[in-house]
């Protein structure tokens, strides 16, 4: 097995999901660091926080893979007594690399949105909203068997290990399609509609978003944001595989800290 960098494991990441694929201004691509270091270990995560960093560094992980962005604005200044700033300190020192993939995983077959319809048991999917690339935005499929607004509230709450939900609707309309976002879909309910879904699974509904979908007859499934850390366990399935055929000696963690920032009662 061949002993490898930081480049070559991204460059293999980006063939299934390119940074093309990313939406406009998605800052996609590498964080912090650099990718021409021998690399060891990766952490897959879907946020990075410093809980996450620490563990990192316990597990002597010279990379991480996020799906948001740690970076998401332009920095005028790195504070180390900031918590943003201590957190890219703690990387720098280690020299771990922090690398995200985006709204580029999201789109890309295979990606977040077709881990999440696939949890979700969906059949016959398509693409929500066709985006520039040959691929898009959302999936829409049936589910495995008919059921009420209420029930698939219900399915969507155990498939994804939440403690509870928001739904939107009639509790006994009957659903024949669904559309699946991960993220924040209140800009894709139009598209959701259009598509033909019964209901849009999504996360971060807005109140008044949620009045919109309303009156057009949509019923949505707010299960939060967390969710898309179905991510973790795909992109280490997935490059785990990727790497044993091109012969590349790296190990993949899938990180053990939950980044859901909300408490329930």
């Amino acid at each position: 097995m061949k002993k490898v960098n930081g480049q070559e494991i991204i460059a293999l990441f980006e063939k299934w999901s390119p940074k093309r694929f990313a939406m406009e201004g998605d800052p996609v691509g590498l964080h912090i660091g650099q990718l021409n270091r021998p690399v060891d270990k990766v952490l897959v995560t879907l946020d990075v926080n410093e809980k996450v960093v620490d563990e990192a560094i316990q597990q002597g992980v010279n990379l991480i893979i996020a799906h948001h962005p740690l970076i998401f604005r332009p920095l005028k200044n790195i504070l180390t007594d900031t918590p943003q700033g201590r957190l890219i300190e703690k990387c720098i020192k280690n020299d771990i690399s922090v690398y995200a993939a985006h709204t580029n995983l999201d789109i890309a077959p295979g990606g977040v949105n077709d881990m999440l319809a696939s949890k979700l048991g969906l059949i016959d999917t398509e693409v929500v909203e066709q985006t520039y690339n040959e691929y898009g935005l959302g999936r829409i499929g049936k589910p495995a068997e008919k059921m009420t607004l209420k029930q698939f509230a219900e399915h969507v709450k155990s498939v994804f290990g939440v403690p509870t939900l928001r739904f939107v609707g009639n509790p006994e309309k009957v659903i024949r399609k669904v559309a699946v976002l991960g993220g924040d879909g209140n800009k894709y309910i139009g598209a959701a509609k259009r598509s033909g879904a019964d209901v849009l699974v999504t996360g971060d509904l807005y109140y008044h978003i949620a009045h919109d979908a309303e009156a057009m007859g949509l019923a949505v499934i707010d299960p939060g944001h967390n969710i898309e850390k179905v991510m973790i366990e795909g992109v280490v399935e997935y490059m785990m595989n990727a790497c044993k055929e091109a012969g590349f000696n790296v190990e993949f963690l899938k990180s053990e800290i939950s980044t859901e920032p909300f408490n329930f009662i």
